[in-house]
């Protein structure tokens, strides 16, 4: 089902990070002048990434926002390193409150803002590069479903779709993560193999290593987003190995099996696969995602699977309603179906 799931995953993953912005007031009250910063944030527990402000005696951890609570949570440290025993702290959203220490007469007030509905399109930068099968490396904006890519130093899997192909109108914030081989931007959580394992790139430091390159400075920044969804969940971009995966789902799907009646459609009729995504996928899962996430996480474990397999039948109706305009390609669904049904007789 991974076909199926990495296409479901990656697209609805939006709400899997919010944009917090944290302003600091020089007053009680959070009146008069403050200082912003805004970064990328899970919207769940469980954030193992460490943040210190420049100067501060302090260090937070663990920081997400709430959509159902209206609250910012944080795991406060007194050190620089996120070290030691923490106190949890939590600010309701867009009101004043009492800064980290707590002491409002000398830290001055705050209000947190978390903007859900800019979470990041958990995906690669458009200017991020992949190597083809036949060692040429090409901007993944140029790769489409069917393609074959490099997704390990020797390993090659195939394109399902290309997402955000036709939809250059989307930005999202972005981490540069410059190497001694270079540099890869992508989303803070967009899966990287850093240190040995894949984590969200947010867990990536200065000194970490990608493969055997090692991480020498990580910056902020924007800009549109391109995702080349894999067979395998993985894919050589920009000289790295990365996942398909935003961090949420990564764990999940990572190794599990790569069969499903979308991904062999995909197969079959890579052209068609592309044109139904990009046409009709595309703009639902962007109106859909959030409700769908939602469900995926009500779900009970064991209905998770056979929920995912009836959307994978759907979708492939979809696609076939889509392709009646083609009479060849109706006759070559017919065939491959065909085809399929007969090679799992065959193995019973």
């Amino acid at each position: 089902m991974k076909g199926l799931h990495l296409l479901l995953w990656c697209s609805l993953a939006t709400s899997d990070a919010a944009s917090r912005t944290y302003r600091t007031y020089a007053q009680a009250g959070c009146i008069g002048t403050y200082t912003e910063d805004t970064y990328q944030v899970a919207s769940s527990q469980g954030s193992t990434t460490c943040f210190n402000a420049p100067g501060s005696a302090y260090s937070t951890s663990d920081q997400w926002c709430d959509e159902t609570s209206s609250k910012y949570h944080q795991a406060v440290f007194s050190g620089a390193t996120c070290d030691g025993s923490s106190t949890q702290q939590s600010f309701p959203l867009d009101q004043c409150a009492n800064s980290v220490t707590g002491a409002a007469d000398a830290q001055g007030t705050v209000v947190v803002t978390c903007d859900f509905s800019q979470a990041s399109q958990p995906c690669f930068g458009r200017d991020t590069h992949a190597v083809l099968a036949s060692g040429e490396t090409i901007l993944m904006t140029s790769l489409r479903s069917g393609d074959y890519v490099y997704d390990g130093p020797s390993s090659i899997a195939r394109v399902i779709v290309n997402q955000h192909k036709e939809a250059a109108h989307l930005s999202s914030p972005l981490l540069k993560v410059e190497h001694a081989q270079g540099s890869i931007s992508l989303t803070a959580d967009h899966v990287l193999h850093v240190d040995g394992s894949f984590v969200a790139a947010r867990e990536a430091c200065v000194g970490s290593k990608l493969g055997d390159s090692k991480v020498g400075r990580i910056t902020p920044t924007t800009g549109s987003v391109i995702n080349p969804l894999t067979t395998s969940g993985k894919i050589m971009a920009d000289g790295v190995l990365a996942s398909t995966y935003p961090e949420w789902i990564a764990g999940y799907m990572l190794g599990r099996s790569t069969g499903s009646v979308s991904s062999f459609l995909s197969f079959l009729f890579p052209a068609a696969a592309q044109a139904y995504y990009d046409a009709h996928l595309e703009p639902v899962f962007q109106s859909t995602s959030r409700p769908l996430v939602r469900l995926k996480a009500a779900l009970p474990t064991s209905l998770v699977s056979p929920a995912f397999v009836a959307i994978d039948l759907l979708i492939a109706m979809g696609f076939v309603a889509f392709s009646l305009g083609s009479s060849r390609v109706l006759v070559a669904l017919v065939i491959g179906l065909v085809a399929l049904v007969a090679s799992l007789k065959s193995r019973k």
